[in-house]
């Protein structure tokens, strides 16, 4: 065979087939090697900033754990990449790129000592003392992907951004010629006579034809349908399953009371009073004065300082010098002057709760009804592999419940809110958030994942049937259609009996003889706004009619129970110069806003000045 193919390369259209597929090989392999390996360029290019797929996704990875809680664990990268995170990475990145080679062109540069201090004053890094643990800065920043020296590199680039943003920012503000007649517009409120016609003040319209109700019935289908029911088979994995193997000695007791120890200790607490002076020599009087047996309260009249009550505090809870002050007093008795980052601190202790260690008698049946559990969860996830292998295997449901004696519960029909039929909640159902989602998410004759039930075992179904929405039919629900058609009419009818005396306030009558003539009562409105009607029955629709109306103007709108009628009844002008705390607090936003909108055009600027490559290719690829 080798000579065949040896003879047949000396042709020269073999020679040109072996040259096409050499070709081929450098177009589609070494030109996916090319892209795909080590000499892979970066994935975005700032200026001499170069940035790789890999960082790249490092970083999208973190945000879209960040944001995981938001969506209940459930947000998939795929998902994440739809909803344009990606995206926002990427700009993310870009922008800080662009600040950090502007940063570099002017010179900043940051001191790490400012950085260690914040650090240092983070009460996420403090360790069980209350103090800076470094243990505890390295085990977060690990948890958050990040080493000591990549966290300094992001924390040093983040004190230049800021320094940057703040210089832009700095002596921002918005004219007043800008901000006022906004303000005026914005805080304008309106103020408006009510009166609302019931629907039920309006006669209940007597049934129609069959053939009126047939045709309403036809006209709204889609308001009277079923929802989609699926019918269950659902296999139980609970920890009651396995309770009955596991096997609690004494000596596993007392092994655990070891390890929790901490948890059943109470520390010993102390009722302190304090006050905090500044200067050697208010702390040299205070000392004169704890020697000479005052109280607190008169060295704090002689110091003209202030009595703080700190209630009742443990050792962790004070800085470190003045806890060992404080626990080595007595009950009523006064401290000499301590010093701290905060003062010179006198302290007095006026109670002492002594601590206590819960013996291991008085908390034995709680750990073994604990280690019963875990124990329990233990052996439950043991039994769960042994169902997905049988399941893997070929077993049915039913044959793996036989063969493992669990439980089997039928579910004939339930909807997606897990509700029967009748309206009524499904009382069989599993009790775990993902139970419904993953039965509607769960191909029909097919078996779901076995899904574990937080703190209460697992379960695994099998849709057996779906039954499709579909139109309720007619004699089933006559009742409800009816009712239906009547509310809608009687409702219709007090529009427009609310129309017309729209029409006669429209006309000039005053609202109160409109009123009086129809049975009603005027209200007068609480102010609203062009945002919001808190705190008044107004429709939003209503509000803003009457903020497009002049004086005296007239707007109808629908309640949930009836009809109302509206006439503006007054304007409320705003003025800024009487209303100052608003007039600044606005004026600091639209300065704000105004800085956000300068910044943005900076950066929009040094984009320009040191162009921006961004490989997506590159990033779609990259999973």
């Amino acid at each position: 065979m080798l000579d065949v193919f040896r003879k047949a390369s000396k042709s020269w259209i073999i020679k040109i087939l072996f040259a096409l597929l050499a070709l081929s090989f450098v177009a589609w392999g070494a030109g996916d090697v090319v892209r795909g390996g080590i000499s892979r360029g970066p994935a975005i290019e700032v200026g001499k900033t170069s940035v790789t797929t890999p960082e790249v996704m490092a970083e999208f990875k973190r945000e879209v754990e960040r944001l995981q809680p938001l969506f209940g664990g459930k947000l998939t990268p795929e998902d994440a990449r739809k909803m344009g995170m990606l995206d926002r990475t990427i700009d993310s990145i870009i922008t800080r790129s662009l600040i950090d080679e502007a940063a570099r062109g002017l010179g900043l540069a940051t001191n790490d000592e400012v950085i260690l201090r914040r650090l240092a004053g983070n009460p996420a890094f403090r360790g069980p003392t209350g103090q800076f643990d470094r243990d505890t800065l390295r085990s977060r920043l690990s948890r958050a992907g990040f080493t000591e020296d990549s966290f300094m590199r992001a924390e040093r680039a983040n004190m230049i951004r800021n320094q940057m943003a703040e210089t832009l920012a700095a002596g921002m503000t918005a004219p007043v010629t800008l901000v006022d007649p906004l303000l005026r517009w914005r805080e304008e409120r309106r103020v408006a006579e009510t009166m609302v016609v019931r629907d039920d003040a309006v006669p209940l319209p007597a049934a129609p034809e069959s053939a009126v109700l047939e045709a309403y019935y036809k006209n709204n289908t889609d308001r009277f349908m079923a929802p989609e029911y699926r019918a269950l088979s659902i296999l139980l994995l609970r920890p009651s399953d396995v309770v009955a193997a596991v096997d609690i000695d004494e000596m596993m007791v007392r092994e655990a009371y070891q390890q929790r120890l901490e948890e059943f200790n109470t520390p010993e607490r102390r009722q302190v009073t304090q006050i905090v002076i500044d200067g050697q020599a208010a702390a040299a009087k205070a000392s004169d004065l704890v020697t000479q047996g005052k109280d607190l309260d008169a060295i704090a009249k002689a110091l003209d300082g202030q009595v703080i009550d700190l209630g009742l505090v443990e050792k962790r809870d004070l800085p470190e010098g003045l806890a060992e002050a404080v626990f080595k007093l007595s009950t009523g008795g006064t401290g000499q002057p301590v010093k701290t980052a905060l003062g010179w601190h006198v302290v007095k202790v006026t109670q002492i709760q002594p601590g206590r260690v819960r013996p291991w008698t008085e908390v034995k049946g709680q750990l073994e009804q604990d280690l019963r559990r875990e124990k329990a969860l233990d052996g439950l996830a043991e039994l769960a592999n042994k169902v997905e292998d049988a399941l893997g295997g070929g077993a049915t449901l039913e044959e793996a419940a036989k063969r493992f004696n669990l439980a089997m519960t039928q579910i004939p029909t339930v909807d997606a809110q897990g509700r029967g039929p009748d309206g009524k909640p499904v009382a069989e159902l599993p009790k775990s958030d993902q139970f419904l989602d993953v039965a509607f998410h769960t191909e029909p004759n097919t078996e779901s994942p076995l899904t574990e039930v937080p703190n209460n075992g697992y379960f695994l179904l099998r849709v057996d049937g779906v039954t499709l929405p579909a139109p309720k039919p007619l004699a089933s629900i006559k009742t409800d259609i009816l009712a239906t058609w009547q509310a809608e009419r009687r409702h219709e009818s007090a529009r427009e009996k609310a129309e017309k005396l729209a029409e006669r306030l429209r006309a000039g009558e005053s609202p109160t003889a409109v009123a009086q003539s129809a049975g009603l009562k005027i209200e007068i409105s609480k102010p609203f706004s062009r945002e919001t009607t808190e705190g008044t029955v107004l429709p939003a629709s209503v509000a803003t009619e009457l903020f497009r109306a002049q004086l005296g103007g007239v707007a109808i709108g629908s309640l949930q129970t009836g009809t109302l009628v509206a006439k503006l009844h007054k304007v409320m002008s705003f003025d800024p110069n009487a209303n100052l705390a608003v007039t600044e607090a606005a004026r600091r936003r639209v300065s704000q806003t105004v800085a956000s909108d300068i910044a943005d055009q900076y950066i929009a600027a040094l984009n320009v000045s040191f162009g921006v490559k961004v490989d997506r290719p590159q990033l779609t690829r990259e999973e």
